[in-house]
């Protein structure tokens, strides 16, 4: 009915209409449905506040598990076995994949947690090792693009996030 945009936080009116042989959604302002003319006979109708969809917010998400994704798997690339080198990074990058569903443990033992990743089928040693709170520390800025620093899925601190709003 309206030629522009819904905007956030708009009151909308959403209605299903049966046409010949097929069912149609409307959504319209509330405050235009008076002067709607459903195309067929009314089913059913309800009102929502409209919220726009962050595409942004979605994409940065993928783009950070990507990059997660590629670091792990660079970590392994040219070693013949299992290996230390890089053990609490590898464990802690193993730890995030294998909560994102990338990773999927197949075997452990005292030594190391054996993941298959998911995408690749490609079998994965990663050492058990303690991640105490020196290594966060030490690392922190390095963390950050991996989004280990803020909320799910964020690099954001809530002090940052507070300034936002």
């Amino acid at each position: 009915m309206s030629d522009t945009a819904f905007e956030k936080d708009d009151r909308i009116a959403s209605m299903l209409v049966r046409l010949e042989d097929d069912v149609a959604r409307a959504d319209v302002l509330e405050s235009e449905e008076p002067l709607y003319e459903p195309p067929g006979d009314l089913i059913c109708r309800w009102t929502y506040i409209f919220k726009p969809r962050s595409t942004d917010e979605k994409e940065a998400q993928e783009a950070m598990k990507l990059t997660a994704d590629n670091l792990f798997i660079s970590l392994f690339e040219g070693e013949d076995g299992p290996t230390q080198e890089n053990a609490k990074l590898k464990h802690l990058l193993g730890l995030m994949l294998e909560r994102r569903r990338l990773l999927r443990v197949k075997s452990k033992d005292s030594a190391f947690t054996h993941y298959i990743h998911r995408p690749t089928k490609n079998e994965y040693s990663v050492p058990n090792v303690e991640l105490d709170p020196q290594f966060f520390i030490e690392n922190q800025e390095k963390f950050e693009f991996l989004g280990s620093t803020g909320g799910e899925g964020s690099s954001e601190t809530g002090k940052e996030k507070s300034n936002k709003s």
